[in-house]
């Protein structure tokens, strides 16, 4: 049994605000704010998963789609490195470290 199979999220926001979040190409077809929310990368930075980059940017503190009250203002179309991140996983437990949360 892992960590994450009795782990339930708190909703805490810390994995918006501690990683850099990145969005493909198909991300943003999917949701098409990416597009003017986030930084286009350079071509030369630009791979498969990594065309935008949500967080950090110039003058934000999390993703461009955290609310005020911690919620996703794009769940149901969020990027697929935020689909693939797990509540209770070594990375959430280590942003939420970062960021004082118990």
């Amino acid at each position: 049994m892992s960590l994450t199979d009795n782990y339930d999220c708190t909703n805490c926001g810390a994995c918006c605000r501690c990683f850099p979040i990145y969005a493909s190409n198909k991300d943003a077809e999917r949701e098409p704010r990416i597009h003017s929310e986030a930084l286009t990368m350079p071509k030369y930075l630009q791979h498969e998963d990594r065309a935008y980059q949500l967080y950090p940017t110039p003058f934000r503190d999390r993703c461009a789609f955290l609310k005020e009250d911690k919620r996703c203002e794009i769940y149901a179309t969020r990027p697929s490195v935020c689909r693939r991140f797990e509540a209770g996983s070594k990375q959430c437990i280590e942003a939420r470290r970062r960021l004082g949360i118990r």
